[in-house]
């Protein structure tokens, strides 16, 4: 495999870009990308402080810097203010957590820098670096007519290569460790449900499964056969995005609206193909639930589950993408896709998602207006994207490198 090279070389920063700069990660991808992010804020002059709240946290960074916290986090939030300000820049990863939330919201109110990463908004081959929020809290305007006078260009971004299996691994680690070091944190409990062990085993457990050679035969027929079919995208329970930003806040909720819909409303010769999340644990079983669902609604036979498939074929052979606000979305606008948001997503605008209401989205769909897509994903990189990955080991320290000159860039406290 050849080496990552980010595809925007840019002068490095001097080293000492960043003296006199002192970063608070507060909360970071699973895995060991915040050690290589500390190690490129360093090398330029900056100083760097890892939040330590479990175990987890402690074998992920692995290096001098942790800031160990144990107290309940009433205890924590209250003693915020007396701490924070040493600091000048935060960064989290994601902005949901208790404990992230309180960091920034303290950390807004002295004026510092804050730093919000999060998975790619059009993966796999980017990363999200946002100053405000992430998703439908982030900065990408929501009117069709803010991108009129953008000039869209082609991405072109260097493939990052396979990140499911590191990912999976990491999170599994980090949640195996979490779950062996509560002797030493026992006030720490993670954000999601349910427990970190039945999540490390369900990723396990549901990668092995999605590799069935009857998956890949239920995939390969819905391709090539002539069944018209819309197809639907599960996201990963505990989600924030569905937590916070949708009134379906579990795929079993999103799946029962979708499919009550379908069942009413749909042409009788109209199937329905329902792709699981990558990352879902697989705690509970999907398929499992989503036949019985299917059903109780007298659609059994028209309603197909997969895991696993790739998400271009999938979207290309089909009549248009149910999602409640998942970034694949995003993806299946860039193949010209009908698509139907049921949350709230930043992408779901007139031009580009279908505004009708789901009941006549299974007779006409609408197409997004290409133009206008490529517009918007322009804006949306050159504004909150970088090209690189969290998880793959030959793509981490090019990305951190790239994120240092993002924050070199920016001229300290008080920026917005």
């Amino acid at each position: 495999m050849s080496v990552f090279r980010h595809p925007f070389p840019a002068p490095s920063p001097d080293r000492g870009a960043l003296v006199g700069r002192r970063f608070l990660i507060a909360s970071a991808p699973f895995g060991p990308f915040a050690r290589d992010l500390a190690a490129a804020i360093e090398s330029i002059g900056g100083e760097v402080r890892r939040l330590i709240l479990n175990m987890g946290d402690l074998l992920d960074w692995r290096r001098g810097g942790g800031r160990v916290h144990r107290e309940p986090f009433e205890t924590f939030r209250a003693a915020l203010p007396d701490w924070i300000g040493e600091f000048t820049d935060v960064i989290v990863f994601g902005d949901t957590s208790p404990h992230a939330r309180a960091v920034l919201a303290e950390a807004r109110q002295r004026g510092l820098s804050t730093w919000i990463l999060e998975n790619g908004y059009f993966r796999p081959d980017w990363i999200t670096l946002e100053r405000r929020g992430v998703n439908a809290e982030g900065c990408s305007p929501s009117r069709p007519e803010a991108y009129a006078d953008v000039e869209a260009r082609e991405p072109r971004p260097v493939p990052v290569g396979r990140i499911l299996p590191w990912h999976v691994i990491h999170i599994s680690l980090y949640y195996f460790i979490e779950l062996m070091g509560r002797v030493a944190f026992p006030r720490f409990r993670p954000e999601y449900d349910p427990p970190p062990w039945r999540q490390a085993f369900g990723h396990v457990g549901r990668a092995m499964k999605s590799r069935r050679l009857a998956t890949r035969r239920r995939i390969e027929r819905l391709l090539q056969g002539d069944v018209p079919f819309a197809l639907v995208c599960l996201q990963r329970d505990g989600d924030s995005q569905l937590v916070r930003h949708s009134a379906l806040p579990t795929n079993v909720a999103f799946l029962e609206r979708v499919l009550d819909s379908f069942a009413t409303h749909a042409p009788p010769d109209l199937h329905l193909v329902v792709k699981g999340h990558p990352l879902d644990a697989g705690v509970d079983d999907m398929e499992a639930r989503t036949g019985r669902l299917a059903e109780a609604r007298g659609v059994g036979a028209r309603v197909h589950y997969l895991d696993g498939g790739a998400l271009a074929d999938l979207c290309r052979a089909s009549t248009g993408l149910v999602v409640n606000n998942s970034s694949a979305a995003l993806s299946a606008l860039g193949f010209g896709t009908p698509v139907k948001v049921l949350g709230k997503a930043f992408f779901d605008m007139e031009g580009l998602t279908d505004q009708q209401p789901l009941e006549a989205f299974w007779m006409n769909p609408i197409a997004p207006d290409p133009d206008l897509f490529a517009r918007f994903r322009t804006w949306v990189i050159d504004n909150t994207q970088i090209n690189g990955g969290f998880h793959g080991p030959e793509v981490r320290r090019a990305t951190a490198l790239a994120l240092v000159r993002k924050f070199a860039d920016n001229p300290g406290p008080g920026a917005s």
